[in-house]
């Protein structure tokens, strides 16, 4: 005989996860646009990253990462930005924070001139082209930000597992 279990018991025993999302944003000349965050996290120092971060509850990755990029670099998508990577990211060097799906969209190219309006999450903004990217990344960040690239170059979506294909 098999005992039902209630839903609300099995729903508290699934796996919780965080939902982040960052969005691709490039000129013309190809050049991307990341932010200097002006005060690094616990376990790691500031660093350069794409606009993005963490989802509000309820929240649709995409959504997640219109908001940021308006928030963060005072640019505000006019579309819905294509999706070009999902990273599962469960290292244990996360910290005590349980596992992250992240999701990296291509909001796709600006004019040279836009004018980015930084939030007192960072202190400076710069467009570099990938290759100029790659002297101020963290090891760490560098097989992620490959995997963007070529995933945008492509025209794909790619998988990835800890910032690495699987």
């Amino acid at each position: 005989m098999t005992t039902m279990v209630p839903a609300t018991d099995f729903a508290a025993r699934l796996p919780r996860h965080v939902v982040s999302a960052c969005t691709l944003i490039t000129d013309p000349d190809n050049r991307i646009l990341m932010l200097h965050q002006a005060h690094g996290y616990p376990g790691h120092p500031a660093w350069w990253q794409l606009p993005g971060g963490l989802a509000d509850l309820g929240e649709k990755p995409h959504e997640t990462a219109m908001r940021e990029s308006g928030e963060e670099s005072g640019i505000f998508l006019p579309a819905v930005p294509r999706l070009r990577v999902v990273d599962y990211r469960t290292s244990e060097d996360m910290d005590g924070w349980p596992p992250v799906i992240d999701f990296c969209f291509d909001a796709g190219r600006f004019p040279v001139d836009t004018q980015v309006v930084l939030s007192a999450e960072h202190d400076e903004a710069a467009w570099r082209s990938f290759e100029e990217w790659q002297p101020h990344l963290q090891p760490e960040q560098k097989p992620w930000f490959a995997a963007v690239w070529r995933a945008r170059q492509a025209g794909t979506v790619l998988h990835l597992n800890d910032g690495q294909e699987p």
